[in-house]
C-alpha cells in the first residue's frame, strides 16, 4: 500500500497544478505524508484540520518562504484542503490502489459553511456600468471593452484571456481555443456576436501577437485601469476574476443545466459549478420575497 506522500507526488506527476493547489497538497503531506492510505483515520484528519486553522493564513515572504498573517482562513479555503485530499484519494481508487469500497477519512468531515455574497461576481447589469466607463476611460490602450466582454461571455480566467494570440481566436467561427486550462485541459468556448464585434475593432491581428498585449509584446498589465473603471463604475474593490463568477452566474439564472455550465465554465467536477445553482436560488429567492414577502 502506498504512502500518502508517494501517492501525491503521482498525482502531481500526472499534469501541472498552480501554486495553491500545490500548496495544499504540501500541507497534508506534511503532515500525514508517512502514512499509508488506507491507514488514515479521519481523527487524524481532523486533527490536522485543526493545526491548519490554529496556523491560519500565509503570506509569501522571503526566499520563496511563507510566514504566518495571523489571519484566520476563509471558510473556503478550509474547504479547499478538505477537497484536495479527497481528490488525492478519488485519484487512488481510479487507478486501484484502494478497494472501490473504501470509504475515505474526509467522508466523515464536515465543511465550513460558505455564506453566498452577491459581491463575489458581476451582475449583467453591473457588466454594462463597466464598459460604458471603460469606453471612456480606457483612452489608451482601448482593449478594456473587449476584455470585460469576452470575460463575461466566455467565463474564461483572466490568465487564459491574457495569454490569448490571434491565433487562438477564429472569428468566423466564432470560436477561441485556449490550449491548456487550470485544470491542465485544452479548451475551446464560443463567441457571441458582441464579443466577435468588439474583438474585431481591436487593431493588430498577428497570428503570434497577444489578443491583450502591452509593451514589448507582453500582456498588457491591466489592474490599474481596472481599478479606476470600477470606481468610476460605483463598483470599487471588484477584482476582474468576478467577470468568470459572474458568467457563471448569469448561466444558472437564465435557466441553464448544471452540465452546460460545467462545459461553458470548463468545470471538471459538480461542486465547482454548484456554487452558481446556490447563487440562483439566492436571486430568485430574492424577486420572491420582493413581490410576496
Amino acid at each position: 500500500m502506498p504512502t500518502l506522500s508517494a501517492t501525491v507526488d503521482a498525482f502531481v506527476a500526472a499534469r501541472e497544478y498552480d501554486n495553491a493547489t500545490l500548496g495544499r497538497l504540501a500541507f497534508w503531506v506534511e503532515e500525514l505524508g508517512d502514512k499509508e492510505l488506507a491507514e488514515i483515520t479521519t481523527d487524524e484528519v481532523d486533527a490536522a484540520l485543526i493545526r491548519l486553522a490554529e496556523r491560519g493564513r500565509l503570506k509569501a515572504a522571503r526566499n520563496r518562504t511563507t510566514a504566518r498573517t495571523g489571519q484566520p482562513l476563509k471558510p473556503a479555503t478550509f474547504n479547499r484542503y478538505v477537497g484536495q485530499l479527497g481528490a488525492v484519494y478519488r485519484y487512488a481508487r481510479r487507478l486501484r490502489l484502494l478497494p472501490r469500497a473504501f470509504v475515505p477519512p474526509t467522508r466523515g468531515i464536515e465543511k465550513m459553511h460558505e455564506e453566498t455574497h452577491h459581491e463575489r461576481y458581476l451582475r449583467p447589469e453591473e457588466v454594462e456600468r463597466l464598459v460604458k466607463v471603460a469606453r471612456v476611460l480606457d483612452r489608451r490602450w482601448g482593449r478594456l471593452v473587449a476584455l470585460i466582454v469576452l470575460g463575461f461571455h466566455t467565463g474564461l480566467r483572466i490568465g487564459n484571456l491574457m495569454a490569448l494570440t490571434w491565433r487562438d481566436v477564429d472569428l468566423e467561427t466564432r470560436t477561441v481555443s485556449v490550449a491548456r486550462t487550470k485544470n491542465g485541459r485544452p479548451m475551446v468556448s464560443a463567441l457571441t456576436d458582441r464579443a466577435v464585434e468588439e474583438l474585431a475593432k481591436l487593431p493588430g491581428k498577428e497570428a503570434d501577437a497577444l489578443v491583450f498585449e502591452g509593451k514589448a509584446g507582453r500582456p498588457y498589465g491591466v489592474r490599474t485601469l481596472w481599478r479606476n473603471v470600477c470606481k468610476e463604475a460605483g463598483l470599487p474593490g471588484r477584482n476582474i476574476h468576478q467577470l468568470r463568477h459572474g458568467c457563471g452566474s448569469a448561466l444558472a439564472n437564465a435557466g441553464v443545466n448544471q452540465a452546460q455550465i460545467m462545459a461553458v465554465m470548463g468545470h471538471r467536477t459538480l461542486s465547482a459549478s454548484a456554487r452558481y445553482m446556490h447563487q440562483s436560488t439566492d436571486d430568485k429567492r430574492q424577486v420572491v420575497d420582493k413581490v410576496f414577502g
